[in-house]
């Protein structure tokens, strides 16, 4: 009994099984046992119909609705849901410190500018009212929180961007960080001005471009064994796809470290277990991949092996449109045998054979095989058969 929430231990006392109980709960998944009530949950958890209109309780008396924030976890042994009539919320206030909560839930906070502590909440028979709830003190809170981002811009003349703006919970104020990373994943002002630099957002579009220097000790039981093996990997794009030049610009000037460190973690593995030594180099912004053909051979005739990775995503497209089209080829070849085998007009009506078939085929080809079908089936009928002497009466 131990191990059912006690929604469930209350149940069994009342007599209910997993086949038979009432039509407020129900058997979630997760079942781990031979048993429908050996699951994740503890046994029984309530429908969410009937946990809409029940109401909980903090310890410092603010309603909720059992349908909005309630939340569920296991933390510290304990399983803090609903049908353990303990579930947990967000303090609205931050308090760090409480002393109406669970004393469990002290150490249960958040790292960085958010400020999580959660709060325990008890069913309560009393009827929801907002002014007393928890959605008008979150309401209330948040309100606050607009006024302040409101009086920080006009402390800024206007000039803050809402992807830069963010807001500490802990100090309660808010702050502005450029990250040019953050612009190429979110800015829509391209060709407007930015609202952060005042400064125009080029329309011209490139990438950020840099080198990637590989050199490790040849350690393969040949004769070139203890040898330094250098590569150079050049050409290697930051972002996906071409963002604005002014975007590009920034990259290259403040987010260095987090390139570099992006494109180390590609050979972490090799680092960690083999020394190898991993250098980025070169880091540009432009409009497209520039190639300076006499360094790449001085650097071949160093001994150091060069490869454009512009090169590599090339071969990589042609060997993946390659083998897609040989996989296409391969499905072709058995629809083909298919209807050579059974006939084009047996293939059931709207099946996924006939659609391909009239999809990837066409008339003509399908024409062609019902005649080689034909073809084939009158050639079989016509081939002589073979008898022996026993096959003969005497």
């Amino acid at each position: 009994m131990g191990e059912y929430n006690l929604l469930t231990q209350k149940l069994l006392v009342e007599g209910y099984t997993a086949e038979n109980y009432p039509d407020h709960v129900r058997l979630p998944s997760g079942c781990y046992g031979k048993d429908p009530l050996q699951n994740i949950y503890g046994g029984f958890e309530y429908t969410h119909q009937y946990r809409a209109w029940m109401v909980f309780k903090t310890g410092c008396g603010l309603l909720i609705k059992g349908n909005s924030f309630i939340g569920s976890m296991s933390y510290m042994g304990v399983l803090w849901i609903p049908e353990n009539d303990n579930p947990v919320v967000t303090c609205p206030y931050r308090k760090d410190s409480c002393d109406l909560r669970n004393p469990v839930l002290g150490g249960a906070h958040g790292g960085g500018l958010s400020k999580i502590f959660r709060c325990d909440c008890r069913q309560t028979d009393e009827p929801y009212d907002y002014e007393k709830s928890f959605d008008k003190v979150c309401e209330d809170e948040n309100r606050k929180k607009r006024q302040k981002y409101e009086a920080f811009v006009k402390s800024r003349n206007g000039h803050v961007c809402q992807w830069h703006a963010y807001y500490n919970e802990w100090t309660r104020e808010w702050s502005h960080d450029y990250d040019p990373m953050v612009c190429s994943k979110y800015c829509l002002n391209i060709g407007k001005t930015c609202d952060f630099t005042n400064l125009p957002i080029s329309r011209k579009k490139g990438n950020v471009f840099y080198d990637v220097k590989i050199s490790y000790i040849r350690n393969d039981g040949t004769l070139f064994d203890g040898e330094e093996v250098v590569k150079i990997q050049k050409g290697v794009r930051l972002f996906e796809t071409a963002k604005s030049m002014t975007i590009c610009e920034a990259a290259v000037r403040k987010c260095r470290q987090e390139i570099v460190d992006k494109a180390k973690n590609k050979w972490d593995r090799e680092i960690f277990l083999y020394g190898w030594k991993v250098e980025v180099l070169n880091i540009r912004a432009e409009y497209r991949e520039s190639r300076d053909l006499m360094q790449d051979l001085e650097d071949i005739r160093n001994g150091i092996q060069i490869v454009h990775a512009s090169d590599l995503d090339r071969q990589e497209k042609e060997e993946k449109k390659e083998r897609r089209l040989q996989a296409q080829q391969k499905k072709i070849e058995r629809l083909e045998k298919k209807i050579l085998d059974v006939g084009y007009h047996s293939l059931e009506e709207y099946s996924i054979d006939k659609i391909h078939a009239d999809k990837w085929l066409g008339e003509e080809r399908i024409v062609e095989l019902e005649v080689l079908r034909k073809h084939r089936l009158k050639e079989e009928q016509e081939k002589p058969v073979q008898l022996s002497l026993f096959d003969m009466n005497w």
